[in-house]
């Protein structure tokens, strides 16, 4: 649990530090979409452990 949940939030942080560094509209675009469905995952995964 520990280990998935780190990893799925490291990835998130990942993201986001990679956001703040793209000066690529699309890039920008393509990395938010990912961080976007990750961020759910991670909500998801939260409610299903509780």
């Amino acid at each position: 649990m520990f280990t998935k949940s780190f990893t799925l939030d490291q990835h998130i942080e990942e993201l986001r530090a990679e956001l703040r560094g793209t000066a690529d509209p699309q890039d920008a675009a393509d990395i938010q979409s990912e961080l976007v469905a990750l961020l759910i995952a991670r909500d998801l995964n939260l409610q299903s452990e509780a």
